[in-house]
């Protein structure tokens, strides 16, 4: 008898609860009473394993950004943590909830996979994550890894790993946080968290967030409710269960920007007179994202850990333009995708002398349903990867790393090394190889009703990627790294006009070789009461031996900050200006109906452009206070076609802990 996916998703789970809970009994069973009663003893609490979910334990110090510095941090959402990076751009819509313009080193959303504890969060028709539904008060620190050894540790992850791990406190003591920030056009994001161990060794920690912004332009406007919550328990110090769930529920006006064809130049920017080019269509999404697993230290290593995690994830994503309000604009849609995935994986670190050894493996169910067309496709992915760091001599350090992905009745083999040499103990030159594949979505192998066809098969794109560089790292407070990379893709997926389907305009088609080459610098510095900190990246991106233009070639940020503890070290405070900056580039047009940028007439050459915003962050007893003034020089300009960036305003806030 065939099951269907509901049936095969309770198999899975009944099977791996009994797993999980064998597993306990057995190893509670070797642990003696005496043991038991020394640790209730020695300790008021049981100490968790510390970092569960981490994607590169061996690195994560040097690949996190911690919530310390989030504290610290101009942001209005998870992905604006992001550019703290180098080699990291994203064309924003000057509003809240668009799905981001991201790109890592010339990579766009595609080939960047976004983590939850370790659990893969890209939807997977689209093959894409909208990083306005992770909450950022919930974060405990994003781990973030580009570069050659990425795609070992997610589907698709060709550009880059993003692993948001959350916040679980000891709590022995009720411990709250209330965040609350606005500005103006109506935005607002209210966030509450509560954690509290309920019983020796087990924590509950529970949150929700309102975000809401609108309306600037007509139809401009978001609307997100996000609640989770998080149960940690510490069997012994050695055994810790986790279970979490995670909803979304946001609606997004789909204004699709100024119609510059019935808007003159010098209305462009005038929010009561520029005519806008939608003014009925929507989007909603509705998500669950749960996982549960155990964490275990089975070695005699206490560093070496365990992990097994299961998890489900369910998007509902509607999309609607329904000729319902006075101003119609002649198209009818009415979208629906259901994405369901379900899956396990398995994660072990370990150390042998001067070797580290990490590896894992995955099994992943999906089902993709989706309407008017009323179509369903499934799919099971499963995937072994492992990585190794040999510190051969004090001076050198080697790591070979290999990923082999089971898809489409194929086997698909990714692998690669990177070398450090550490010349001193605060100077480093380093490089690496790596050979990944990225495999077409749904969507690019079927299509988007009524706006691009596909007649693709399952052949992957074939990254090849070199980066070399320069790190420098004297003291705590002075930094500097510099990269060169180069990253040839064959059979790389485009978007083309379509000549064959005259009621279909456009087409997903290959490009047989594409070049992404360039270099990224980062540095830090810190005088006194004077900091610095900047990153900058050059992109020459070229598809068939032609440039193109459709990312700036240089992009910047920094800041210039006041940073002391001032006031008897009562008052921590950061106080500056941050500044952005890119060059020309072309905007083709964003269609929020299929997820992509279109090769169409509606392009705009966005012209230089440089932003500075006031910032004043503030630490002082529990709260942190942020005071941003955005684009205080009022600067005109836009990163899409044609959506204006907002003018110069006031975003404030503060962030309180509750300790009892």
């Amino acid at each position: 008898m065939k099951l269907n996916f509901g049936e095969k998703l309770l198999r899975i789970f009944l099977i791996s609860i009994i797993i999980i809970v064998c597993s306990i009994i057995s190893f509670a069973q070797t642990l003696s009473s005496d043991s038991l009663a020394v640790d209730s003893v020695s300790h008021p609490f049981l100490l968790p394993i510390p970092t569960i979910g981490a994607l590169d334990r061996e690195n994560l110090s040097s690949n996190q950004l911690v919530d310390s510095v989030i504290n610290f941090s101009n942001y209005r959402y998870t992905g604006d943590l992001l550019e703290l990076k180098a080699g990291i751009f994203s064309r924003d819509f000057g509003s809240l909830g668009p799905l981001p313009g991201l790109n890592i080193l010339g990579i766009n959303g595609k080939g960047i996979s976004f983590f939850a504890d370790g659990v893969q969060l890209n939807e997977p028709f689209t093959g894409m994550y909208n990083p306005y539904l992770f909450p950022t008060e919930s974060i405990e620190n994003i781990e973030t890894i580009t570069g050659t050894r990425a795609f070992i540790y997610g589907l698709n992850s060709t550009g880059a790993a993003i692993n948001f791990l959350t916040k679980s406190k000891k709590a022995l003591k009720p411990y709250s946080r209330i965040r609350y920030s606005e500005s103006g056009y109506g935005f607002s994001i209210i966030d509450g968290m509560v954690s509290q161990d309920v019983i020796r060794g087990m924590n509950i920690t529970a949150g929700a967030q309102h975000t809401v912004y609108g309306q600037r332009y007509l139809n401009e406007n978001y609307d997100n409710w996000n609640a989770r919550i998080k149960a940690r328990y510490n069997l012994n110090e050695n055994f810790n269960l986790f279970a979490s769930e995670m909803y979304n529920q946001s609606l997004l006006g789909i204004w699709q920007g100024v119609n510059i064809l019935q808007t003159p130049d010098s209305l462009r920017y005038e929010v009561l007179q520029a005519v806008v080019r939608n003014t009925e269509a929507y989007e909603k999404i509705t998500r669950h994202d749960i996982q549960m697993g155990a964490a275990a230290r089975l070695l005699p290593d206490s560093n070496a850990i365990s992990m097994f995690t299961l998890y489900y994830i369910s998007n509902v994503r509607q999309y609607r333009d329904l000729e319902n309000k006075p101003f119609s604009n002649g198209i009818y849609s009415d979208q629906k995708f259901v994405s369901n995935w379900v899956g396990a994986k398995l994660n072990q670190n370990f150390a042998v002398g001067i070797h580290s050894f990490d590896f894992g493996a995955e099994i992943q169910s999906q089902q993709i349903t989706y309407t008017p067309a009323e179509k369903t496709c499934h799919a099971i992915n499963s995937n072994f990867y492992g990585k190794s760091e040999s510190n051969i001599l004090e001076w050198l350090q080697i790591s070979p790393y290999a990923r082999l992905d089971f898809a489409h009745s194929r086997t698909f083999l990714g692998f690669g090394a990177d070398i450090k040499f550490k010349l001193t103990p605060c100077f480093a030159i380093f490089g690496g190889y790596s050979r990944s594949y990225r495999l077409p979505t749904f969507q690019e192998t079927i299509g988007i009703d009524t706006i691009i066809s596909s007649d693709l098969n399952n052949d992957p794109e074939r990254h090849h990627l070199f980066e070399s560089g320069i790190s420098w790292n004297p003291d705590n407070n002075f930094s500097f790294e510099v990269k060169t990379f180069n990253r040839i893709i064959w059979n790389a997926v485009t978007v083309t006009p379509s000549t064959q389907e005259p009621t279909i305009p456009f087409k997903y088609s290959r490009s047989s070789k594409s070049i992404f080459r360039g270099i990224t610098g980062s540095a830090k510095a810190q005088f006194w009461f004077l900091l610095f900190e900047g990153t900058t990246e050059y992109l020459e991106i070229s598809e068939n031996s032609n440039l193109t233009s459709s990312l700036p070639r240089w992009s910047c940020t920094g800041g210039l900050y006041f940073r002391d503890k001032i006031l008897s070290n009562h008052l921590d405070l950061k106080f500056g200006l941050r500044g952005r900056y890119f060059s020309n580039y072309f905007a083709e047009e964003y269609n929020f109906e299929a997820g992509e940028y279109l090769p169409s007439s509606f392009g705009y050459q966005i012209q230089p452009t440089g932003v500075l915003d006031l910032v004043i962050l503030a630490h002082l007893g529990q709260a942190y206070i942020h005071l941003i003034w955005d684009n205080v020089l009022n600067k005109k300009y836009i990163m899409n076609a044609f959506y204006p960036m907002p003018e110069r305003q006031m975003r404030f806030g503060v962030s309180w802990e509750f300790l009892d």
